[in-house]
């Protein structure tokens, strides 16, 4: 099955597996974004890596705090809500439903949530193998 029909298949399979949980730890997070995990499959043609798809629900007031992807591609859309994107070296973007967004690897970055209803996100992600999903950093001065 091609990259893009795994997307297509766990954009569809949201809801279907279980829930676990990505603590918001920010001080002004207001709530605890939890997290599905969809797939985990090997990248065809690249046994180093694995492709992970995941949902994730930002209620109203949750901040991640800001963190990397070791070496991963990043890609993220939008399902429901609107969405508070901010990279260290940019201006904070807000994205609504049907936005999406690339981050290279190792792009330092945190998500949240302004509004006052939750937010949903579809992220897929390429990464090493041999590399955390998730690494906290230091915020940007």
């Amino acid at each position: 099955m091609g990259l893009q029909n795994w997307i297509v298949a766990g954009l569809l399979l949201v809801g279907l597996t279980g829930a676990g949980l990505v603590l918001a730890r920010e001080p002004e997070s207001q709530g605890t974004v939890t997290s599905q995990q969809l797939f985990v499959e090997p990248l065809a043609g690249d046994d180093s890596k694995e492709v992970i798809a995941q949902t994730y629900i930002f209620p109203p007031g949750a901040v991640l705090p800001w963190h990397i992807h070791p070496d991963a591609q990043e890609f993220a859309y939008v399902i429901e809500g609107d969405f508070t994107f901010e990279r260290a070296d940019r201006a904070p973007e807000e994205m609504q439903a049907g936005g999406a967004e690339y981050l290279p690897p190792n792009t330092v970055h945190r998500g949240m949530n302004k509004g006052d209803t939750p937010v949903k996100l579809y992220v897929l992600r390429i990464k090493p193998k041999d590399k955390p999903l998730v690494v906290e950093v230091a915020p940007p001065h």
